[in-house]
This record gives structure tokens, sequence and C-alpha cells, in this order.
């Protein structure tokens, strides 16, 4: 007989419940898990594993049809938990070795989970794919750009090194226009559901005919705008786009769990950013992020996205000392002139769980 593992699927939050309790969860969300296993939830503090039991096989060996099956559960497992959870999604084939294990991922990832799961609360992801058909627009835009008119009439009459260089200034003259197109589509995209979304991120192109493969992150009761959304443009881009959306989905684009990233970095590297030294008050996060976000807020420095991408680690940084005070405020009596440790041994100690 194999040995087994403990696979896990996604990470919840929970009330808080002893470390040893384990309930069966299958009955709940009325649906089993690879294998057609039990699932079931690992607590640690108030965050839990939704898992269920594996043989320890690497996913590598499997048949494709199984593999695939493999994977369909794992994201159908996930969804039907999004119907009564908020969901932070696990990347498929995470395999523990025990509950343990999983116990010890949540207590060493905890701060990284809580803050994902702040930043997604009620929220889901919709991805929006646009395709189009590349031979009717490229006919239509030798139709209405008169360089590339002349060019493809230069091609037709010259031979030999002459017309290999104008069929290759046209190829990429055709190039320019596509991507020029693409880019405005995409535009035009995002700004049509800009009061909607959250956040956006542009996914890799699946298929040869999509031009557009976009998740956006959109709270969940905002559902029937998008759909309204959606109407709208397939009637702006009527003969031109075809453009659907899949959804709701966990917000596998929105969480970026580093598994091999414990607390204390996390907590180091956020206070370092913004510049606060070994203990700080909430107060003092407060007021050194509040002014950090002025000094690089979007609107300051427009289109420049070295500083776009600076906020972002900063916003992300408050989120994480934010959730780590709230965490420490949970074992102690919160006291508002509290000053909270940022030292290594300080910060593991505020997230142990102590034992009855």
């Amino acid at each position: 007989m194999s040995k087994e593992g403990i696979y896990i699927y996604c990470i919840i939050q929970t009330p808080e419940f002893s470390n040893n309790f384990r309930r069966q969860i299958d009955k709940m969300f009325d649906i089993r898990g690879i294998n057609n296993r039990e699932l079931s939830l690992v607590y640690y503090r108030n965050v839990a594993a939704v898992v269920s039991r594996i043989p320890v096989n690497s996913f590598d060996h499997l048949e494709i049809n199984e593999l695939t099956s493999f994977v369909s559960t794992h994201q159908k497992v996930n969804e039907k938990v999004m119907n009564n959870y908020d969901v932070v999604p696990m990347s498929f084939g995470i395999i523990a070795s025990s509950e343990n294990e999983v116990q010890d991922i949540l207590m060493r990832a905890h701060i990284q989970f809580k803050t994902a799961l702040m930043k997604i609360e009620g929220k889901a992801e919709f991805v929006v794919q646009v395709m189009w058909d590349q031979k009717i627009f490229l006919e239509e835009l030798a139709n209405i750009n008169p360089e590339i008119q002349k060019l493809r009439e230069e091609a037709s009459i010259n031979k030999g090194i002459l017309g290999i260089q104008v069929k290759l200034k046209l190829g990429k003259l055709i190039y320019e226009e596509v991507e020029t197109h693409k880019k405005a589509y995409i535009k035009d995209i995002k700004a049509f559901f800009e009061d909607l979304f959250l956040e956006f991120s542009l996914n890799k192109l699946i298929k040869d005919d999509m031009i557009a493969n976009i998740s956006f992150l959109i709270e969940k009761n905002r559902e029937q705008e998008l759909d309204i959304k959606m109407q709208e443009l397939g009637q702006k881009y009527e003969g031109k786009l075809r453009i659907k959306y899949i959804g709701p989905m966990p917000p596998y684009s929105f969480v970026n769990i580093n598994l091999g990233q414990g607390n204390f970095e996390l907590i180091n590297n956020g206070r370092k950013l913004l510049g606060l030294g070994e203990q700080a008050t909430f107060n003092e996060i407060k007021k050194t992020y509040y002014a950090l976000a002025q000094k690089y807020h979007p609107d300051m420095h427009k289109n420049n996205k070295d500083q776009e991408e600076h906020i972002k680690k900063i916003n992300q940084a408050y989120s994480i000392l934010e959730n780590y005070c709230r965490s420490c405020d949970e074992c102690m009596d919160k006291i508002e002139s509290r000053r909270y440790s940022f030292r290594e041994e300080d910060v593991k100690n505020s997230l142990i769980i102590k034992s009855a």
C-alpha cells in the first residue's frame, strides 16, 4: 500500500478552534475530493486548509486523462467551497506529509494567508476573453490603410531582392498595426469595466484567434452589473470581436502565496519598505504609510510603471503589518499605545499557538 499524504485545495477563514479540532465538510459542500476522498479541514488559529487524503505519488507519471480529471476536481472543490467562504486557492499539486505539516504551513504563512483573505473578502475572479477573425481584420485593414495598399502593390510588381525588402517592410507595418489595434481594444475593454473591477491581470493567450485574456477582481454581488456590461460590450463590437466571460472563480490571479517565505521574512521586509524600526505603534505605522502613499500616489507619477509597482508594494507592506498587529491583538488585550515588535524572536512567538 502506498504512503498517503494530505492534499491541500485552498485556505479559508474560520472562527478560532482548538488546533486539534477537525471537522468533516464533504456533506456541507456536497462534493468529494481527488480519488473521491472525503474533504476535511485542518485548522490553525482562525484559518483552515481544505484537504483530503491522497496517495503520495508524483503527478508527472499520470496519464493525461487522469491528470486532467485531478485538475478538474481541484478546481471544482475550490469553486464549491467559494459558495460558502472566501477562498485563497492553492496551486494544483501541493501535498503535505501529514496534518501536522499542513498546520506548520498554515503557521509559517499565517500572515500571508490572512492578508490574502482580507484582500479578496467578498470578491471573485472573472475572466474576459476576446477573440477575432484575423483574416477579416487584415482585409479591412488593407482597405482603410493607404500605406499598406501601396506596399502591397509594390510587392506584386517588384521581384528579387527589392521585392523581398518591400515584403519585409509590409510585414512589419501589418504587425505594428495589428499590435496597435490589439492594445487599443484591451485599453477600451479595461476602461469599459473600470467602475467594476478592483484589480486586473493580463493572462497568457491560449488560442490563436485570442487577442485578450483578462482577469478582473470584482465584488461577487456585482455580477449582474458585469452581465449588463458584457451585453453592452458585445453590441459595441458586434461583427468585429467575439467576447465572453468565465466566472465567478476563486481569485487565482490575485493571490500570490510564497510557502518558502516565513512570517518573519515577510514582516521584516514590509517594515523596512515603510522605513520603520524594530518597534512601532499602529498609529506610527499608519502615519508612515499615509505619507508614503501620498508621495507615491499614481496621480503624482502618471505613466510611470516603476512608481505604480512601488505603490503596490507599499500597500502590500501595510496590509501585512496591519494583519500582524491584529494577530498580536488576538493573543493579548488590545492597547492603543502598544509598541509592536518586529524582532525575529518576537514575531515567531506572537504567532505560535499556546496549548491549553
